[in-house]
C-alpha cells in the first residue's frame, strides 16, 4: 500500500463518519464536530495537567494509592471504550474488505486500516494524554525505575484495542446472519451495562466497601445511647456513660474501617494479579516499591494478549469474506431424507391449541408468544426484567425483618407492580409491534374481541412468571403467612387482568410505529405520547387500587379484634379474582367493537414509515 492508497482510505473512513452523522441530522453533525474539536484542543492541556497534578500529587500517596489511581483510570478507558465499541456494531466492518479487493491493495494493508482507523474514538483522544502525562509523572517522582511505565501503556493499550477488535471481528461473524444481527447488538449493549454495575450490585448486596458494618455499627450506637437514656440515673453518670460509649464507638468503627480497608487491598490486589487490565496498575505499584519483575512479566503478557488478538481478528476477518461463516450447510442425501420422513414428525408450537380458547385466541396468543420470544427487543425487555428483578431481590435482602405481618403482603404486590410497570413499554403499543403484520388482523375474520384476548394471552407467560419468581423470592426472604402467600396467586391474576383492560385501552387509542429492532417510537406525534402518559398516570393507580382491598379489609377487622388470624385475605381475593374476571371478559366485547371502529388509524400509525 503507497501513501495515495493510505490518503484515499483515510478520506473514506472520514466521508463515512460524516455520512453516518448526517443521516441523525444537522443538530447532531453540529454536536459531534464541537464535541470532536473540543476533544482535540483539549488533549494537550490534559497532558500537561495530568503531568503538573502528578508531580504535586504523587509524593504524598503511597504504592497502593498509585495502585488504586490507575485501577480507577483504567477502568474509566475501559468503559468509555467498549461505549464506542457498542457505538460501531451496526458495521461489521469500518471498511468492508469485500467492496476493495478488486482495487490494487492488499488485504493486510485494508486490514490495518481498519485496525487503525478503530483507533480514532474520542476515549482514546482524551485518556492517551492524560496516562501519558502520570507516567511522566512517576518517572521523574519516583526514578528511572518507573520508566517501565511507558512501554507497559503502549502494551496496555494494545492488548484493550486488539481484543475489542478482535471482539467486533467475532461479532460480525454472528451477525452476519441477518436474524441474529438485532439480537448480538442488544446483548453486547446490555452485557456492557451490567458489568458498570457490578461494583453497585456487589456493594448492595454484600456491603463490600463496609458501607452495612458501619451502618450496623451506628445503629447499635444510637440503641446503646437510648437504652442509657431511659434509665433513672444522676445527670453525671450519665454524662459519663455517654462518653464511654462513644469512645468505645469511635474505637470500633476505626478498627472497623481499617479492616474494611485491608479487605479492600486484598481483593484488589487479588482482581488485579488474575485480570490482564489489572496488570497496569500492579506493575505501577511494584516499580513505586523498586521492584520492576511486575512491570516487566506484565509488559510482555499484555503484548503477547495484544499480538495473538490481532492475528487472531485477522484470520476470523479473512474468514468472514472467504464465507466460512455464510456458507449453506449441505443438505441430507435422498436416503438420509427418506429415513426421516419415516419418522412422525412433532407437533409445532403455531399448530398447537390452548385448552378451554377458541382456535383463532389459540393462534393469535401462539403467534404472538412465538415473536415476543424471538424479537430482539422482547428479549432485550426480558433481560432486562430479569436484571432488575435481580437488583428488587438485593433491595429485599436490605429490608428490615421486623415488618409487620399484615405489611409483608405489600412487597409481593409492590413486586408484581414493578413486573406491570416494566412491561408497560410493550403491552402499551400491543399493535406497534405489528407493523406490517396488523394487516393480517385487519383482513382476518376472527372476532376482535379474541385478537385483544390472543393478545393478552401472549404476554401472559412472561409477566406472571416473573411476579411468581419475585413472590418466590419475597417469600425466602421476608416471609408470609400461608393464607397470604396463597392469597398472592388471585391476586396476582386481577392485577394482570386490570392492567390488561387499560393498556388494551391505550394500544387502541394511541398507538406507535416502532422502529425494527428498537424500542423507540419513530417520529411520534406529541398528542399520542400526552394521551400514553395522561391515560397510564392516572388511570393505572386507579385500576390497580382495588386489588389492595381484601388486605386493607384484613387489616382493618384485625386492628378491630375482630377476625384474627382468620384467612380474609385468601377468601376476599378469591371472590375479587372472579369479580375481575366477569368485568375483564365483559370489557373484551366493549374494547373488540372499539378495535374495530379504530383498525383504519392504528393500521395508519403502525404501518407508517419514518
Amino acid at each position: 500500500m503507497n501513501w495515495q492508497h493510505l490518503k484515499a482510505f483515510l478520506w473514506l473512513r472520514w466521508r463515512l463518519w460524516i455520512n453516518q452523522w448526517r443521516r441523525a441530522g444537522s443538530l447532531i453533525v453540529l454536536l459531534m464536530m464541537v464535541v470532536a474539536a473540543v476533544a482535540v484542543a483539549t488533549a494537550v492541556p490534559l497532558f500537561i495537567g495530568a503531568l503538573v497534578g502528578g508531580i504535586y500529587l504523587i509524593p504524598k500517596l503511597e504504592p497502593v494509592h498509585l495502585m488504586y489511581v490507575w485501577d480507577g483510570v483504567v477502568v474509566g478507558f475501559t468503559f468509555f471504550w467498549l461505549i464506542g465499541l457498542a457505538t460501531e456494531l451496526q458495521r461489521t466492518e469500518p471498511l468492508s474488505l469485500s467492496k476493495f479487493l478488486h482495487l490494487p491493495v492488499s488485504v493486510n494493508g485494508a486490514f490495518v486500516i481498519n485496525y487503525v482507523s478503530s483507533l480514532l474514538r474520542l476515549s482514546l483522544i482524551v485518556f492517551v494524554p492524560i496516562m501519558l502525562g502520570f507516567c511522566l509523572a512517576l518517572v521523574y517522582s519516583k526514578g528511572i525505575l518507573l520508566v517501565l511505565t511507558l512501554p507497559a501503556l503502549a502494551a496496555f493499550l494494545l492488548m484493550v484495542t486488539a481484543l475489542t477488535y478482535q471482539f467486533q471481528g467475532w461479532l460480525a461473524s454472528l451477525m452476519s446472519n441477518p436474524r441474529r444481527r438485532r439480537t448480538v447488538q442488544m446483548a453486547v449493549i446490555m452485557t456492557i451495562v451490567l458489568f458498570s454495575q457490578i461494583p453497585n450490585v456487589l456493594n448492595f448486596a454484600t456491603g463490600f466497601w463496609g458501607a452495612n458494618r458501619q451502618a450496623e455499627l451506628t445503629r447499635q450506637y444510637h440503641k446503646d445511647l437510648a437504652e442509657l437514656r431511659s434509665q433513672t440515673l444522676v445527670r453525671d453518670e450519665i454524662e459519663r456513660r455517654e462518653q464511654e460509649i462513644t469512645r468505645q464507638y469511635e474505637l470500633t468503627k476505626k478498627n472497623a474501617n481499617r479492616e474494611s480497608l485491608q479487605y479492600v487491598e486484598q481483593i484488589a490486589g487479588l482482581a488485579n494479579l488474575v485480570v490482564p487490565l489489572g496488570w497496569l496498575p500492579l506493575g505501577v505499584m511494584a516499580g513505586a516499591q523498586g521492584n520492576a519483575v511486575p512491570a516487566i512479566l506484565g509488559c510482555l503478557g499484555m503484548t503477547l494478549i495484544g499480538s495473538a488478538s490481532l492475528w487472531r481478528a485477522y484470520r476470523t476477518t479473512i474468514g468472514l469474506y472467504q464465507g466460512e461463516f455464510t456458507g449453506q450447510k449441505a443438505r441430507p442425501s435422498s436416503a438420509g431424507a427418506s429415513n426421516d420422513n419415516s419418522r412422525k414428525p412433532g407437533v409445532l408450537l403455531l399448530e398447537r391449541s390452548i385448552p378451554g380458547f377458541s382456535e383463532s385466541v389459540s393462534v393469535i396468543a401462539l403467534g404472538g408468544l412465538r415473536s415476543l420470544l424471538r424479537a430482539p427487543e422482547s428479549r432485550m425487555l426480558m433481560l432486562s426484567l430479569l436484571v432488575m428483578s435481580a437488583i428488587f431481590g438485593g433491595m429485599l435482602l436490605q429490608a428490615p425483618h421486623n415488618i409487620p405481618e399484615l405489611a409483608r403482603p405489600l412487597l409481593a404486590i409492590g413486586a408484581m407492580v414493578f413486573v406491570l410497570f416494566c412491561m408497560l413499554q410493550l403491552m402499551s403499543n400491543q399493535f406497534g409491534f405489528d407493523r406490517d403484520g396488523f394487516r393480517v388482523f385487519v383482513l382476518c375474520a376472527a372476532p376482535r374481541r379474541d385478537i385483544l384476548l390472543g393478545k393478552n394471552l401472549a404476554f401472559a407467560p412472561m409477566t406472571l412468571c416473573l411476579g411468581a419468581m419475585l413472590l418466590i423470592v419475597s417469600q425466602v426472604i421476608c416471609p408470609m403467612r400461608v393464607d397470604h402467600f396463597l392469597a398472592m396467586l388471585p391476586q396476582f391474576v386481577s392485577m394482570y387482568l386490570l392492567f390488561c383492560i387499560l393498556t388494551n385501552v391505550i394500544s387502541i387509542y394511541a398507538p406507535l410505529y416502532i422502529a425494527a429492532g428498537s424500542l423507540k417510537p419513530a417520529h411520534p406525534k406529541l398528542a399520542t405520547i400526552l394521551v400514553q402518559l395522561g391515560m397510564f398516570m392516572f388511570l393505572f393507580p386507579l385500576t390497580q387500587a382495588p386489588t389492595l382491598l381484601p388486605l386493607g379489609i384484613e387489616a382493618g377487622l384485625a386492628y378491630q379484634g375482630w377476625t384474627a388470624g382468620a384467612p380474609i385475605c385468601l377468601l376476599l381475593s378469591l371472590a375479587e379474582c372472579a369479580a375481575v374476571v366477569f368485568i375483564y371478559r365483559v370489557s373484551l366485547n366493549w374494547q373488540g367493537g372499539l378495535l374495530q371502529a379504530r383498525e383504519q388509524k392504528i393500521l395508519e400509525s403502525v404501518t407508517k414509515r419514518a
